[in-house]
């Protein structure tokens, strides 16, 4: 429930925004389209795609925006910029296809409601997030476990600099209430890594944050959050409870829930992540949520474009 509430709440308010302000530019709304007042499909279609327009389209067209001051450009930064400046591009054609020919817009917007869906489910991620990252830690955990994250050379880069120095902060408070505390670092080599990520946190930790190393364990063979917390469960038996999982910010939420679904009980705290990063790291997160629940995902979409195309069919 701990990660599920924050799903609902912000679901519900979504819901509710779309519904409302559909209800508010009804009329206006049937005018532009040349369409029944008295019908709300047309209002609920247009505030949701205006909703994931400057949501989803928005935090992907901003990413592609910042690639050059990325430390690493890959493929995947390049095809969520792609889908940013695909989904100005539709909203734009749709409002120009209005002056042209109504009834052809009115086919593009309803033919594109699979990806309207997608942007309202980035909208109830976005805050979902927000609701769990302001929840508190309860207690002082008996473990730490920073999650790995990308090398610059021989050392941690930027993103896993603040994870590390975010766990070190949360181990320090701990110890007053909690002297055995540890920290556990999690991360293998990863591609064109010299060194895996895990040696290179705790030797950030000894070194630059002053962290005996006697009270860290290391990690080394995991390559994504999943198996960064599969694992490091050796490592968290026992007497190291209750668990504090530290990652990105913008990842917290995601991490959550995986927790639960591998049955570990934890909470996890975020690490401040620079803003100009936010927006596109966040897209990644909703993709890989999406990848996880891909049949779930493709099988909706292929529900909601029926309706799409019944909806064409039967318009009077």
């Amino acid at each position: 429930m701990r990660v599920l509430a924050p799903a609902i709440v912000s679901g519900a308010v979504v819901i509710a925004i779309v519904a409302i302000a559909g209800v508010l530019v009804a009329a206006p709304v049937a005018r532009w389209l040349d369409a029944d007042a008295r019908e709300p499909l047309w209002s609920t279609v247009v505030v949701a795609a205006v909703v994931a327009t400057t949501t989803l389209g928005g935090a992907s067209a901003w990413h592609g925006l910042v690639l050059t001051r990325l430390v690493r450009v890959r493929l995947f930064d390049r095809l969520i910029a792609a889908l940013g400046a695909g989904m100005l591009l539709l909203g734009a054609g749709i409002v120009a296809a209005v002056g042209i020919e109504p009834a052809l817009a009115r086919a593009a917007l309803l033919l594109a409601s699979p990806l309207w869906a997608a942007g309202l489910g980035f909208a109830v991620l976005v805050g979902a997030m927000l609701l769990h990252a302001r929840a508190p830690l309860h207690e002082p955990p008996g473990a730490v476990l920073i999650l790995g994250a990308g090398l610059r050379g021989r050392e941690v880069g930027p993103l896993l600099r603040r994870r590390v120095e975010r766990g070190a902060e949360v181990w320090r408070a701990a110890l007053p209430g909690r002297p055995d505390a540890r920290i556990v670092v999690a991360g293998g080599q990863g591609p064109g890594e010299v060194r895996t990520e895990a040696s290179a946190m705790a030797e950030h930790l000894t070194e630059r944050l002053g962290v005996p190393s006697g009270a860290i364990d290391l990690e080394q063979a995991s390559t994504s959050t999943r198996e960064n917390l599969e694992l490091s469960r050796p490592f968290l038996t026992g007497e190291r409870a209750p668990l504090a999982v530290v990652t990105s910010g913008y990842h917290a939420y995601r991490t959550a829930w995986l927790l639960a679904a591998l049955g570990i009980d934890g909470a996890v705290v975020g690490a401040w992540t620079r803003p100009s990063y936010r927006p596109g790291a966040i897209v990644r997160e909703a993709l890989a949520i999406a990848a996880d629940a891909r049949r779930w995902c493709l099988a909706a979409a292929l529900v909601i474009e029926a309706l799409a195309v019944w909806a064409l069919v039967v318009e009077p």
